[in-house]
């Protein structure tokens, strides 16, 4: 077995659990969870000799797979008939305030979006989510600045 891919075996079993882990939290569905995550990781591995910060890099992928996920209809189809047919249910499994922090997320814009799942949900430093998403980290500071006033405004909060 090569160097280089004992270090990707390695990475992968000391990230899988975070990378699934990150996922879950923005779906709240396991399956799809770790199916995202093993995509996440098999793209890195198509480019691990590559990349240099393979954690932001896999936390990219993941958030790029989670958003896609979010849009796509038949998923928002499913839970609005799932909410016609059995709220008490679907009350009990997603909670209003996680629903309502994702569509928040959700409606910010693409660059903003990105640097808060990267920041505050894969907990990423400013530093590895510059990396991950080529950009200076004062710039990255300052769309979280901005990501944070959308968001405290489109949650009814005071202060952010």
């Amino acid at each position: 077995m090569g160097t280089r891919e004992q270090e990707f075996r390695a990475f992968y079993a000391r990230e899988y659990a975070a990378v699934a882990g990150y996922c879950w939290s923005l779906l709240r569905d396991e399956e799809l969870a770790h199916d995202l995550a093993q995509e996440a990781f098999t793209r890195l591995l198509a480019r691990w000799v590559k990349v240099e910060e393979p954690r932001a890099y896999v936390f990219h992928i993941a958030t790029n797979l989670v958003r896609r996920a979010w849009r796509s209809r038949a998923d928002n189809n499913a839970l609005l008939a799932t909410l016609r047919r059995q709220p008490e249910k679907v009350t009990e499994a997603l909670d209003a305030e996680t629903v309502g922090i994702r569509d928040a997320i959700n409606a910010l814009p693409s660059r903003l979006r990105e640097v808060v799942l990267l920041h505050y949900f894969a907990d990423l430093s400013v530093a590895d989510v510059a990396r991950s998403v080529g950009r200076p980290e004062g710039t990255v500071k300052r769309q979280l600045s901005e990501a944070r006033a959308l968001l405290a405004g489109s949650l009814g909060v005071a202060d952010a």
